[in-house]
């Protein structure tokens, strides 16, 4: 095949992309003709995403294969934020679409392979989301399990064995006695505390049964008389008139 058969096979091949993909298709560079392809990957219950097919020819493609690169384009700025089940294409996926993509190009050798490229990349890549998709919703219903195990783990009491019965038990009997030791000391200090019975005499009742008393309070107020001379008080009046 002569290099003008190559050159007419690949623009009839560009001709016929163009019309299959009028707003998906991008020509790069017409020599050598490079372009790219955008894929969107859609699939229910999956969050959509765009793959970018960027292909070159080769001087006798498609004889030969062509060189290829596959890229993710990031999502829109309306496009709602990531949630716990939403699979994103990574590296690694990336690197796993290229390689089946190759595949696909040998398989294909000798003839126009860059729409069965594309259409097999958005199958593939639709199936990638979905295998991740289904692997976060069962990480999330694990979660939610346990969740759920924890929470009624705590109104779930230990089950009751032998050992740990009498284990328990032990520690029960000796939280007792210590107890009934504290309330046994406190009620002796508190017996220990209690006032006596006033027995105690009125000061009537010793008055009666002691005569010595009522001596003595005759003996102080004797002490304690003052001699009063009432003639002073009579000058006191006279000087008093003379005012």
């Amino acid at each position: 095949m002569t290099d003008t058969h190559y050159a007419e096979e690949q623009a009839n091949e560009i001709e016929i992309l163009q019309s299959i993909y009028p707003t998906e298709f991008e020509e790069l560079s017409a020599d050598p003709h490079q372009f790219s392809i955008t894929v969107p990957v859609e699939e229910d219950d999956v969050r959509s995403c765009t793959v970018c097919l960027t292909v070159t020819y080769t001087a006798t493609y498609p004889d030969e294969l062509p060189e290829f690169t596959i890229s993710v384009l990031d999502d829109d700025e309306d496009a709602p934020p990531l949630s716990e089940t939403d699979a994103t294409l990574d590296t690694k996926d990336i690197d796993d679409l290229t390689a089946q993509t190759r595949t696909i190009c040998e398989e294909s050798l000798g003839m126009a392979m860059v729409f069965s490229m594309a259409s097999n990349l958005r199958e593939i890549a639709a199936l990638r989301l979905v295998a991740k998709t289904i692997h976060l919703k069962q990480l999330r219903e694990q979660r939610i399990q346990k969740e759920v195990e924890a929470e009624q783990a705590k109104f779930i009491g230990t089950p009751v064995t032998r050992e740990n019965f009498l284990e328990w038990k032990a520690h029960f009997d000796c939280e007792t006695s210590a107890t009934k030791s504290d309330a046994s000391a406190g009620d002796d200090k508190a017996s220990r505390r209690v006032a006596k019975p006033d027995d105690r005499l009125t000061g009537r009742q010793l008055f009666e049964q002691d005569k010595d008393l009522a001596k003595s309070d005759s003996k102080f107020i004797n002490e304690g008389d003052i001699s009063v001379d009432s003639k002073l008080f009579g000058r006191e009046q006279d000087l008093s008139d003379n005012e």
